[in-house]
């Protein structure tokens, strides 16, 4: 694969052999100008691909607050739009995913993040909390796909916050 390819297809991986060929050159070539801050260009390299991964995070944890909104309080008004919600978060996730990041993602931290966010907004609406597994019911490739299968999403997790599992209080 190309450079212009893996950029294109890979953003995480790019910056990172991008960042490391900018410090192998800063270390083997000595008629660099004196200015040319070698260590602090390839951390800025590196943080465009740590970026993407960050906002994959972020995306896959806003999709599974909204499915736990939508398992917790399905007669809500509201179901419609969370419904909407995890559409296009899945949507996101899935236009800035990457192959790098499948190992790098941390949906254990992004789910209880979500699962914090969830119980305190249901419970400052009075809504009933519910019993929420420890570890995420999903995987990766579950929720970066496209279409998103929201049925199959929602129907793992109510299944995961049967009575096995345990209550998350915010």
């Amino acid at each position: 694969m190309g450079r212009a390819a893996l950029y294109d297809d890979d953003i995480l991986l790019w910056s990172e052999q991008q960042a490391e060929v900018i410090r192998r050159l800063g270390a083997a070539r000595r008629d660099l100008p004196n200015d040319f801050d070698v260590e602090n260009v390839a951390e800025e390299i590196e943080s465009v691909g740590r970026s993407e991964l960050a906002s994959v995070e972020s995306f896959l944890r806003l999709l599974m607050l909204h499915l736990i909104k939508i398992v917790s309080v399905p007669s809500s008004p509201a179901t419609l739009h969370w419904r909407e919600e995890a559409r296009n978060f899945g949507a996101e996730a899935f236009n800035r995913f990457a192959p790098s990041m499948a190992q790098r993602v941390n949906l254990e931290g992004a789910w209880r993040l979500a699962c914090d966010q969830a119980l305190a907004t249901l419970d400052d609406h009075g809504d009933p909390l519910p019993a929420l597994p420890d570890k995420c019911p999903f995987a990766v490739e579950n929720l970066v796909r496209q279409p998103i299968d929201l049925p199959w999403l929602l129907v793992r997790l109510e299944a995961a916050c049967a009575p096995a599992g345990r209550m998350i209080r915010p």
